[in-house]
């Protein structure tokens, strides 16, 4: 008598309950215990036809035949829904998909009732061979379609575990490939049975292959972390990242038809999913639209109102670089620029308005102390022209942030001691104080203009507040950080609800800083990728801009 089938079986039986116990640690991750499940159909499977070849009572040998062919059917379902949810797809499981659990018994029940029906073979019977009590029969429709579906099952579950290995990286490659070619034995071995070759086809030689296949899921799971660390993580967070972004996503093929859209684009456009397939995008939005255009604008009527959207384009590429098609993402920047027109046609009204009525109200201050017969009303007017010269240069400085504000962020290559004497130039014509400079023979990386524009606002608050005759140094060096451009003087500080003001980042009626200068400065160093800070001590003030450029010596 031959054994060695029956120990083989029954080895790969036990192997395979000691491959479940061992990963039971991990129920409760995608695709566990589905495996788990698998291992279990596995090990019945083994276990069963080994018992069945030393069994020769017929009625206890058909039993046995069933018993197999419940745990091949659970098998094969069972891992095709593990590579499922492995890889991220088990939402296909939910709904019908549950029926996957009760297939065994179904199988079973075909099974066992054969003789009533005959669906699942006919003429079953003892065929001993080498002393092993094998079986023959002829296959009937329904354990043909049973075997054939098993073997695309498992092959398709293979092919699913391929695929997500190239797919997203090489994070346990080695791993997910011997889980996908530990398939190969055993349904290599089932494709031998069914077709009845090898020297004894009455053999069915699948549990006995199933032990190298044992050891390839054992060499996948067992020391490594393959639940823990699963491509489920990733599809799901791909899908979320469009499924469940607010804005509105539109895939778009080369012809720019809708593959795909989540479900703000189909509330947003009123279109539902299904409806929206295959349709030209500018169908669906009204207007033509270029996704080939990366940073693109496009206006949507919307129930008869205007809106819109800046288009951020990804391009799609497939095997061997192709182009696919496009990603396109909708943000909604209607308020935006509605509030941007506004404060734009403010802006100008207000500067405009500003500049010619105070110089209006200026010259008939000075006018009216040139006529002045006392010292009362002389003092009234140059009020009147301190304060119009007040508004005037806070007209001015408003033009300073819009200019700071509107630079494209272009940079070039300027000497920093350049920049820093324009600066000290412009702001010491217009005010009284000592500016001291010392040339630091730095060049460096970054938009002159807005740095030009930082310093100056700078040197300007420390000579207007710096007392009755103030003293400036402006400096610069190079730092750990890159470059440091300090404004020192020798005035009494700053005041500390001014700082709090730019901590804050909003003004307040309570608590307002005096201007726009310090604003400048701030927001001038942020648009440079700066930090703007200050320290206050009992002989002044030192405020430090420093920027992530390069410098180097001239």
């Amino acid at each position: 008598m031959a054994l060695w089938p029956v120990a083989a079986s029954l080895l790969a039986a036990v192997g395979s309950a000691l491959l479940a116990a061992y990963l039971w640690r991990y129920r409760g991750k995608p695709g566990a215990d589905w495996f788990l499940t698998s291992l279990v159909s596995q090990a019945v499977w083994s276990g069963a036809y080994g018992a069945a070849l030393l069994t020769f009572d017929p009625g206890l040998r058909r039993a046995l035949e069933t018993l197999v062919w419940a745990a091949m059917t659970g098998t094969c379902f069972y891992f095709l829904a593990f590579a499922l949810a492995y890889t991220g797809r088990g939402r296909l499981l939910t709904g019908r998909g549950r029926l996957f659990a009760g297939m065994p018994a179904v199988t079973a029940a075909v099974v066992a009732t054969n003789p009533i029906h005959g669906l699942a073979w006919e003429g079953f019977a003892l065929d001993p061979v080498a002393g092993l009590a094998t079986v023959t029969y002829a296959m009937h429709p329904w354990s043909m379609a049973g075997t054939t579906i098993g073997v695309l099952l498992v092959s398709v579950g293979s092919l699913l575990l391929f695929d997500t290995v190239v797919s997203y990286g090489p994070l346990y490659r080695r791993e997910a490939v011997a889980v996908g070619l530990s398939t190969v034995p055993p349904v290599g071995a089932l494709l031998v049975w069914l077709s009845g070759l090898g020297p004894v086809p009455e053999l069915n030689l699948v549990t006995v292959m199933f032990l190298p296949h044992i050891a390839l899921d054992a060499y996948a799971f067992v020391g490594s972390d393959m639940f823990e660390f699963h491509p489920a993580t990733r599809r799901a967070g791909e899908r979320a990242a469009i499924d469940d972004l607010g804005s509105p996503v539109v895939v778009v093929d080369e012809q720019h038809r809708v593959v795909t859209l989540n479900a703000a684009a189909a509330e947003r456009f009123g279109v539902s999913k299904r409806a929206a397939l295959t349709r030209p995008l500018a169908a669906i939005l009204g207007t033509e639209v270029d996704p080939t255009d990366p940073e693109g604008v496009v206006t949507v009527r919307e129930d008869g109102r205007r809106s819109e959207f800046k288009l951020t384009s990804t391009r799609l590429t497939g095997a061997g670089g192709t182009d696919v098609g496009y990603t396109v993402v909708f943000q909604d920047v209607t308020a935006e620029r509605l509030r941007e027109q506004r404060l734009d046609v403010l802006n100008r009204v207000l500067r405009h308005n500003l500049r010619n009525d105070m110089d209006v109200i200026r010259g008939y201050a000075d006018a009216a102390a040139s006529a002045a017969q006392s010292d009362e009303v002389r003092s009234f007017t140059e009020t009147i022209t301190d304060k119009s010269d007040d508004l005037l240069g806070l007209g001015e400085q408003a033009r300073t942030v819009e200019r700071v504000l509107d630079r494209d962020g272009s940079v070039e290559t300027v000497a920093l001691d350049d920049v820093l004497a324009d600066a000290v130039a412009t702001a010491s014509d217009d005010h009284e104080g000592t500016v001291r400079r010392a040339d630091s023979g730095l060049q460096m990386e970054t938009d002159p203009a807005v740095l030009e524009a930082v310093v100056r606002a700078l040197v300007t608050n420390a000579l207007e507040h710096g007392g009755s005759d103030p003293t400036v140094t402006v400096t610069g060096e190079r730092v750990a950080d890159g470059v440091a451009v300090r404004v020192s003087d020798d005035g009494p500080g700053i005041p500390a609800y001014e700082l709090d003001v730019l901590d804050s980042g909003a003004e307040s009626a309570l608590e307002h800083g005096s201007g726009l200068g310090l604003w400048i400065a701030d927001w001038g160093a942020r648009t440079l990728s700066g930090d703007l800070s200050f320290e206050t001590g009992e002989d002044g003030t030192t405020a430090t801009v420093t920027l992530p450029a390069a410098g180097r010596e001239a």
